[in-house]
């Protein structure tokens, strides 16, 4: 699958740079020609040939796609099947696991509790869970939740994810914590979280005196037409649309039909939403500020702000042409990416694979599912901002001729 990284070169970045690099982007000398108005159409044509023949050439068994430009979905399409050796085709209603793609959920939501007042991002942990504590208590006493969000809380990374794989609760998993030691003061280090992540659950709950699930259904999946979506394994199992999930060989080189397991429901903040394609499309106009009335631009602004500067971490992003460095906000990374910041964040859970980005700039923004590791996953997200300059480009040029 060598050929799917013809469009990148492979670039790490040891250190932060504030300002914006300059914006380098290659333009062929022949350009289409196109019209302002058909443009757009011209690069989602060509972004689903794209998508088409390199998604039949994975063989991964599913996948979806939606891309929203501005306030309206102007791509969304199922592909393959939802288990194979079988017809049953994906549709736009299907329902995928969205794997770490939750964590940006429950930071629109966070931001939500925000606007309502029921919420601060610097709100102390123990003032809402007094349950919590960590061996170091005085650091333990000064975490707040936007330590929570940004992954910042001074713990070795993936803190208990074995506790999260046996499936103990996340009560029980924060009555753990206490046994728990620092690597660093919070606020310093970034270290990839999930148990601790999800913490932020049982301070929602306590705040405004709501189950976590209800609390997404009243105030995000439910405005925002969100009809398929859910947080937890009872509605995945029940649904008859489902994306199942499917293991890779690499020996065989073949695909089979896996399990749906209920790791990562036991801290859905983290890793526990299910969606459809058309879900992740409504999603999308919350993400571009279209939904104020589900999260203010102000909250919004919040959640995309950068906290830690991620560019020296052994992080896949760092390795994508054109990212000159990258951080972590409240939920979401955050790249400084050609001249401009992009959104994005990705997901791993139970064999299905998810990745969404926006870029506030351009006001367009782009989800993908699959239900199977495949290594098409990887180029799926740089290949469309790629795509997207280019036509940006032609665009651009034409209105000057």
């Amino acid at each position: 699958m060598k050929c799917f990284y013809v469009f990148f070169v492979l670039v790490l970045l040891v250190s932060c740079n504030t300002a914006k690099p300059e914006e380098k982007i290659d333009v062929t000398n022949e350009e289409p020609k196109l019209s302002k108005k058909d443009s757009l159409s011209f690069f989602l044509n060509h972004y689903e040939k794209f998508f088409t023949t390199n998604f039949n050439v994975s063989e991964c068994p599913g996948a979806a796609v939606v891309i929203v430009k501005d306030s309206t979905v102007v791509y969304k399409k199922g592909f393959g099947v939802k288990e194979i050796k079988t017809q049953d085709s994906v549709d736009v209603n299907t329902v995928f696991r969205i794997a770490s793609l939750s964590k940006g959920v429950t930071a629109v939501l966070a931001g939500n509790l925000v606007d309502h007042n029921e919420l601060q991002w610097d709100q102390r942990v123990k003032e809402s869970v007094n349950t919590f504590d960590l061996r170091d208590r005085e650091q333990a006493d000064r975490l707040k939740v936007n330590h929570l969000l940004s992954h910042t809380t001074g713990l070795y990374k993936y803190t208990y994810s074995k506790l999260i794989n046996r499936g103990l609760s996340i009560d029980q998993i924060i009555k753990s914590f206490k046994r728990k030691g620092v690597v660093s003061r919070e606020g310093v280090d970034y270290e990839y979280q999930n148990a601790m992540f999800s913490v932020i659950e049982k301070i929602m709950e306590n705040q405004t005196s709501k189950p976590f699930e209800i609390l997404l259904k009243e105030r995000l999946f439910a405005p925002g037409g969100m009809d398929n979506a859910s947080s937890s394994f009872s509605d995945i199992k029940n649904n008859d649309n489902v994306a199942l999930p499917h293991s890779y060989n690499h020996y065989s080189k073949k695909y089979k039909l896996d399990k749906l397991h209920k790791g990562y429901y036991n801290v859905a903040a983290a890793g526990g939403v299910n969606a459809s394609i058309s879900d992740m499309g409504e999603y999308l106009k919350v993400l571009l500020g279209y939904r104020p009335d589900i999260i203010s631009k102000e909250s919004l602004s919040d959640i995309f702000n950068p906290i830690i500067c991620t560019s020296t971490k052994d992080t896949y992003v760092n390795l994508w042409d054109g990212v000159t460095d990258s951080y972590y906000a409240m939920g979401w990374r955050i790249l400084d990416y050609r001249g401009r910041r992009i959104i994005y964040h990705g997901g791993n859970v139970n064999q299905y694979k998810t990745q969404l980005v926006v870029d506030p700039e351009n006001k367009i923004a782009m989800c993908v599912l699959f239900n199977g590791p495949n290594p098409f996953n990887g180029p799926v997200i740089p290949t469309f901002l790629n795509y997207y300059d280019f036509y940006k480009e032609i665009s651009a040029r034409q209105l000057i001729n």
